[in-house]
């Protein structure tokens, strides 16, 4: 999957079905988007 964050820099999520991302990815991913991590965690709670 490819999203496009406010800056608009691509950031690619590999998505498989039943497999879950590894928390070393999701820093990498973070990173790139420019996401803190409690600003991270703000998100997946309101989206869930």
């Amino acid at each position: 999957m490819i999203l496009v964050n406010e800056q608009h820099v691509r950031i690619v999520v590999p998505v498989h079905p039943r497999k879950k991302l590894k928390p070393g990815l999701i820093r990498v991913i973070m990173a790139e988007a420019g996401l803190t991590r409690e600003k991270y965690f703000e998100l997946l709670e309101r989206d869930c």
